[in-house]
């Protein structure tokens, strides 16, 4: 139990460190005093009237700045997002881009810049969430029709085959538009870069409503954990748990996607990892989600700016490497392949 208490201003505390990190780390090197007196500025959005500091420093800690952020919403979405897709199934390879939701968002998002010129922040927020939305009905009406219905396995399966499938889709119609291409190249492998004041600033508000979804339905996903028919004699209502959750998940899978591109594996580590501190209820699960997200996806970022002299690598390399051991480590505990 004290270890539990500990673990919230453990969190906060790496977060902070994290937050600090990100925005004074980077390919090219900028004195801390420099970034220091330009990081008020640059949260305003106002770098060029710093007095003393050379343009080029100032526009590269402002974008830091942006970087930051973005990393801060897509970490949070993705997290809380896998979370409610493990609770909502009871299955431990819920994920957003394990499940197809990411891919779906990314298809949907490229469609529109590529048939229907929507490049606008708005646009892509929209066509993102729809294409989630698509994907996650399609996944999950193809698991529960096949043998033995939408067992954990057969979910992520069928995820992996739609992934797949709208991943060629995507690259296909990219690679017919060299605009769109060279716009989107960075962004289809996950890219925090791209994202600017005013995207951040339509996308805040849609992750701040899926948040505050997921928040008050956490302890009915505590309830759901029981089963279908104990949390029915408890009161609970599981379809429409399932569907809150689902349009929560849709908000933010989508949102992040739009920001950062279809990152993996982000919303099926972090969940698993907080409960390790935290516990199993998700009245702590999903709060430690919205902490533990950003730090992970901000340190990932980090560490793809610096892994290679003279260029970055982008996040979703880097979230890759992390999380695909633990996926297997995850596949391979008792009860996963069965359940």
């Amino acid at each position: 139990m004290r270890r539990r208490h500990l673990s919230w201003p453990v969190l906060l505390g790496c977060l902070l460190v994290a937050l600090a990190v990100s925005v004074a780390v980077g390919t090219r090197p900028v004195d801390l005093a420099v970034t220091w007196s330009v990081l008020p500025h640059a949260v305003m959005g106002d770098t060029q009237s710093v007095s003393g500091v050379p343009a080029l420093d100032a526009a590269v800690v402002e974008s830091r700045v942006w970087r930051t952020a973005a990393g801060v919403l897509t970490g949070a979405a993705l997290a809380v997002a896998g979370a409610l897709l493990q609770g909502a199934t009871r299955n431990q390879l819920g994920d957003p881009g394990i499940l197809g939701l990411t891919a779906g968002a990314a298809c949907a998002v490229v469609t529109g810049a590529v048939l229907g010129g929507l490049v606008s922040p708005g646009s892509q927020l929209w066509l993102a969430a729809l294409g989630s939305a698509v994907a996650m009905l399609l996944v999950y009406g193809l698991a529960t029709a096949a043998k033995g219905g939408a067992r954990p396995v057969t979910l992520a399966l069928t995820g992996a085959a739609i992934s797949a499938g709208l991943g060629a889709l995507t690259s296909a119609m990219l690679l017919t538009d060299q605009a769109t291409f060279n716009s989107f190249r960075t962004w289809q492998v996950g890219d925090l870069s791209r994202p600017d004041g005013t995207f951040l600033l339509l996308a805040a508000p849609v992750i701040l409503v899926g948040l505050l979804l997921a928040w008050p339905l956490s302890g009915s996903l505590d309830t759901l954990s029981l089963g279908d028919a104990l949390g029915r004699g408890l009161g609970a209502h599981p379809a429409l748990i399932r569907l809150l959750a689902g349009v929560a998940v849709v908000l933010l899978a989508g949102t992040a996607t739009a920001l950062a591109g279809p990152l993996v594996f982000c919303g099926l580590l972090v969940p698993h990892a907080v409960r390790a501190f935290v516990g199993v209820s998700y009245r702590r699960v999903i709060p430690a989600c919205m902490l533990a997200g950003p730090l992970v996806v901000l340190l990932a970022d980090t560490v793809a700016r610096v892994a290679l002299p003279d260029r970055e690598l982008q996040v979703g390399i880097a979230l890759v490497i992390i999380g695909a051991p633990a996926l297997v480590a995850i596949v391979r505990r008792k009860g996963v392949v069965t359940a």
